[in-house]
């Protein structure tokens, strides 16, 4: 039951955090959109600052959209009973490492095997959850 608590716990702070996130990210967007349509004056140095903050505030927009999926598909696993199982084992994750990681798939132990396989193969892939 302690844990039922803890995932519902977990599920109202990534529904926060997913709140916060689509505030944020309009606001960004909106930014972004008035770089977009902000007149330019002809000096150089100017323009390569307008074109950094459009790149930097792009790259936030991507973040922000991926840590949205990530949450989505925690709520999705929670919705599903799937949440804290881990993929590999099939054994529970522990709470602890989902209050640090919510949208973790592996328990700590697969993780690491995962990690090591990943650099023994030199692959530069992202490492998962």
């Amino acid at each position: 039951m302690a844990r039922a608590k803890d995932i519902a716990s977990i599920r109202q702070a990534l529904q926060r955090r997913r709140r916060e996130i689509v505030r944020v990210s309009q606001a960004t967007r909106e930014e972004v959109q008035a770089l977009k349509e902000q007149e330019r004056d002809p000096e150089y140095e100017e323009n390569a600052q307008v074109e950094l903050a459009d790149y930097t505030l792009s790259h936030l927009v991507e973040a922000q959209r991926r840590e949205l999926m990530l949450i989505d598909a925690a709520i999705e696993r929670i919705e599903g009973g799937a949440f804290g199982l881990c993929i590999d084992c099939g054994q529970e994750i522990i709470m602890d490492r989902l209050r640090a990681l919510p949208f973790a798939l592996r328990c700590e132990e697969d993780a690491e095997r995962n990690e090591a396989e990943l650099r023994s193969r030199g692959s530069m892939a992202t490492p998962t959850l």
